[in-house]
């Protein structure tokens, strides 16, 4: 059995913030509740108020000047030992972390998983770019247990995308619909509800022609069968932009690809971008990819892919690039030369190189696949859970074991930490 950081004496208490949308964060509290723990849910607008469904919770309708004071003398006085959130970059959640790490409260970041599309992550106090696992040595670790593999049990989870938008359709939906009850309420999100909402029923009615325009781009780089650089893209209002790289948006993102690529001035090769599968047309990728195109002369070698699935264009590409898409994975695990432009937990120089792009174009640096294979296998034993969020069946997968990492405290990194070439002793569980 794993070491875990502390085991509680007595009940915990559990203080919720935002969760992913849906019943998920209805679920864990149930979860935890069974358990003899306590736990209280924040509602910050019409969609917390409906996925909370009448759990034991507290509404705020303050302002966010006074959410700091508020959040400290509630954890206080309800005697919190656990902050639960998903996401560590949303405003509230930022504050509430800085104002209850301070009072010595344990902060549990939950996150889609480093390992999509079978894990979810929960960290200790971040994720993403601010998590542990970016700043690690990987020298640093090892050992029997970090070296051996998942268990082939590894549940499948398929289908989520079409549940994951029924549940922000809905929760956004209510949000709006409820508008007048949280007046105060600031969101995350770059766009206002009704803004986004018109966006993705843009997106749902265009769907046939997008489709077909990803086929006609796919059908002209099958023809020309010459090797493919892909570039990732990410969603333009994703924290991992604006918080965790360089670069203020997708715009930026592109643009600077397709200025290096056209510095690098690599003969009889395309430059392709898949965009995100959730993207909602805030920005028109299609549109922008063709003028950077046109103004760089690359016109016939510059290619977006608006749909489908990312496994074809791998096998086309001899290099990947991205900002810190988790899709690396895929490109990481078939020991392509991947680059990485902003903060990951992949973002190692052992895993991925570390010079510019353009050089990166030309080059395409291989590295060896065993540091990467050591850092997946860290994750697992660590902070990566399997099950998902959005349906019936990762919900049960993951619950059990969430709850149990909850209750009994996270599996320190430190536990792999190698000192002199052998294992250091399992972590001592803190008081």
């Amino acid at each position: 059995m794993q070491e875990r950081d502390r085991s509680p004496a007595r009940p915990r208490h559990y203080l919720m913030l935002q969760g992913p949308c849906g019943p998920f964060f209805r679920r864990l509290q149930n979860s935890l509740a069974k358990q003899g723990q306590h736990c209280t849910r924040i509602v910050f607008n019409g969609g917390d108020l409906v996925d909370a469904r009448f759990g034991n919770s507290l509404v705020y309708r303050r302002s966010f000047a006074d959410w700091p004071a508020w959040v400290k003398a509630v954890a206080l006085r309800l005697g919190v030992t656990d902050l639960i959130l998903y996401g560590d970059c949303r405003p509230y959640h930022r504050v509430a972390m800085t104002q209850l790490k301070a009072l010595g409260i344990r902060v549990h970041v939950l996150e889609e998983g480093y390992l999509r599309p079978n894990w979810v992550t929960c960290e200790p106090n971040g994720v993403n770019g601010n998590s542990v696992f970016a700043e690690l040595e990987l020298d640093e670790f090892g050992g029997s247990d970090i070296e051996r593999p998942a268990p082939a049990g590894e549940l499948q989870i398929k289908g989520t995308h079409v549940r994951y938008m029924l549940a922000g359709f809905i929760y956004y939906w209510w949000t709006l619909m409820l508008t007048a009850a949280f007046p105060r309420y600031i969101s995350h999100r770059d766009l206002h509800n009704v803004g986004e909402a018109a966006l993705w029923l843009v997106r749902i009615l265009s769907w046939p022609v997008r489709r077909s325009r990803a086929e006609r781009a796919m059908q002209t780089i099958d023809r020309l069968g010459k090797p493919v650089h892909l570039v990732l893209l990410q969603l333009n209002g994703d924290s991992q932009i604006k918080e965790h790289s360089r670069f203020s948006s997708v715009r930026h993102f592109v643009e600077y690809c397709v200025a290096e690529f056209a510095a690098a001035r690599t003969s009889g090769q395309l430059l392709v971008f898949k965009n995100h599968p959730l993207d909602n047309g805030v920005i028109n990728l299609a549109r922008l990819v063709r003028e950077e195109a046109l103004k760089h002369q690359l016109q016939d070698r510059v290619f977006f892919v608006e749909t489908g699935k990312l496994v074809p264009l791998l096998e086309k590409s001899i290099s990947v690039t991205a900002i810190n898409s988790t899709a690396c994975h895929q490109s990481l695990r078939r020991g392509i030369p991947t680059m990485v432009l902003g903060k990951a937990v992949f973002n190692h120089p052992q895993i991925v190189p570390h010079m510019r792009l353009t050089d990166f174009f030309r080059l395409r640096p291989s590295k060896d696949t065993a540091h990467y294979e050591k850092l997946v296998n860290l994750l697992r034993h660590t902070c990566q859970f399997n099950g998902g969020f959005y349906s019936r069946q990762g919900r049960s997968a993951l619950l059990p074991a969430l709850t149990g990492m909850l209750i009994e405290g996270p599996v320190s990194h430190n536990r792999f930490r190698l000192a002199g070439g052998k294992k250091l002793p399992a972590a001592k569980k803190a008081s």
